[in-house]
């Protein structure tokens, strides 16, 4: 079964456990509050009044909400339980909260006690409907996908001669070594700078083979060798750990929280937890739509303005290497002639002619920027992170500096630290030095620090700051 079936199989069972809990709740409520039986016949009569089917037909649905803030969402194949329970808790427990302020809160009862011990039975409701739903539901997918596919199955990529005692260090309960792939010097030499050959020649390799992700050690030495090979990985898009100690050469910091085998990092995502994930791409999504719409007459605007002052279109599309390195198209205000790069990519410079005088406006105000937020709200892009380059110049930028691999973990963005700090680059060496700020927001990814980094954004807009 899929990612995308299991994720939505948790939603539905989530909608139905919670409409279930409420519907206990209900008829606790019912049973134990005298005045209820003196304003409806029966329990049926009062399950079918307006306030009651308001309660079913949107508190599920305010829950599955939250629950998708929570991070429950994200990860959803070989989830830990411990977890689920900890996530079930804390979301319930808000959820519960919510209900109370709204609907109990406001209940004439004899005593102000009874709402809290309402309360209390409410959460008890919910929780016993959708945690056992979610552990019988947690525990039956793992069941069959220990019978169908038995541990998870790591490919090793490393040096010959290597991968025997890095197996006996990973092997734990649930997880092996079902593939190798040596970093040999034929190979090595072979592909030299040849980046894109990596992912080829793996794609050859593990073609027809059936896994669930990577581990990977980097060869001693030979970062730059490490870092080529976990670009090509990225595609995959499937775990890929590397060991504690490696993992502190690239990020300088380990986050350890499995208890049962050696600490492997997973570096093929960022280190920001499920629920910051979620809300996160949940900020991307409303800011976003308000944004489009918002901006829209500006747009309009500005295109037909474009129209008017030059020929060619008014919109243009580029494409851009994303999130695990996946390509995808960039919209944009045309801001330069369309014969622009007739000769092949070339970076903007101070006073470049290329640039059209709406242009030159539309770039001082970043205004040639606004449909970047339709690829923000299709899931390309996120409103803050590492800006999205072109495959041409990444293939410059991994020669001088290839740690630019580990910006794909992360989705790329509309604004960066990178663009707060140093903004456009005009040349490769620029593009390498603005990279630096786009490492270090990775190795401190924060709601905060988004917040911060729109912020100046803003500012640099109003300002007239942009190039």
């Amino acid at each position: 079964m899929s990612e995308r079936k299991i994720r939505l199989l948790y939603i539905v069972v989530d909608y139905l456990s919670t409409l279930c809990g409420v519907i206990a709740f209900a008829f606790v409520r019912y049973s134990w509050v005298d005045m209820l039986h003196n304003q409806y016949d029966g329990f049926g009569h009062f399950l079918t009044s307006k306030g009651s089917l308001l309660t079913m037909g949107l508190f599920p649905l305010f829950m599955l909400g939250v629950y998708y803030l929570s991070g429950f969402y994200v990860t959803v194949i070989n989830k830990s339980r411990a977890k689920e329970l900890i996530s079930t808790l804390c979301s319930l427990g808000i959820g519960s909260v919510a209900f109370f302020m709204v609907v109990l809160l406001n209940d004439v009862l004899p005593r102000r006690i009874s709402n809290y011990e309402l309360l209390f039975i409410l959460y008890d409701c919910l929780f016993v409907t959708v945690y056992l739903s979610r552990l019988s539901l947690t525990t039956v997918l793992l069941s069959i996908s220990r019978v169908r596919y038995g541990n998870e199955r790591l490919i090793y990529i490393g040096r010959a001669g290597m991968s025997e005692n890095h197996s006996r260090s990973i092997v734990a309960p649930g997880r092996e070594i079902s593939g190798v792939f040596y970093l040999d010097d034929e190979k090595v030499r072979s592909i030299g700078d040849d980046w894109d050959s990596w992912s080829a020649s793996l794609k050859k390799t593990f073609s027809g083979t059936d896994f669930d992700g990577f581990f990977v050690s980097l060869p001693v030495g030979d970062p730059e060798l490490g870092l080529k090979v976990l670009g090509g990985l990225y595609v995959y898009e499937k775990p890929i750990y590397v060991s504690a100690d490696d993992y502190r050469l690239l990020t300088s910091k380990v986050v350890y929280d499995n208890l049962f085998s050696e600490p492997l990092m997973d570096i093929s995502r960022s280190e920001l937890s499920d629920a910051v994930v979620s809300m996160k791409r949940a900020s991307d999504v409303l800011c976003s739509i308000v944004g489009l719409l918002l901006t829209m007459p500006v747009v309009v605007s500005l295109a037909i303005a474009v129209k008017l002052t030059s020929r060619g279109p008014a919109f243009y599309s580029q494409e851009r290497i994303g999130y695990h390195r996946k390509p995808f198209r960039l919209y944009k205000l045309r801001s330069m002639v369309v014969d622009a790069e007739a000769e092949g990519p070339s970076l903007s410079e101070s006073d470049d002619p290329r640039v059209t005088p709406i242009g030159r406006f539309m770039r001082k105000y970043r205004l040639d920027e606004l449909p970047n937020l339709w690829n923000v709200l299709k899931g390309d892009m996120s409103l803050v992170g590492p800006r999205p380059e072109r495959e041409f110049y990444l293939s410059k930028i991994r020669r001088v500096a290839p740690y630019c691999t580990l910006l794909h973990q992360v989705r790329p963005g509309l604004t960066s630290l990178g663009m707060v700090k140093f903004g456009y680059a005009s040349s490769v060496d620029e593009m390498v030095a603005r990279l630096k700020y786009d490492l270090i927001y990775i190795q401190n990814l924060s709601l905060s620090l988004d917040l911060k980094i729109l912020f100046y954004t803003i500012r640099t807009v109003v300002r007239g700051e942009g190039k």
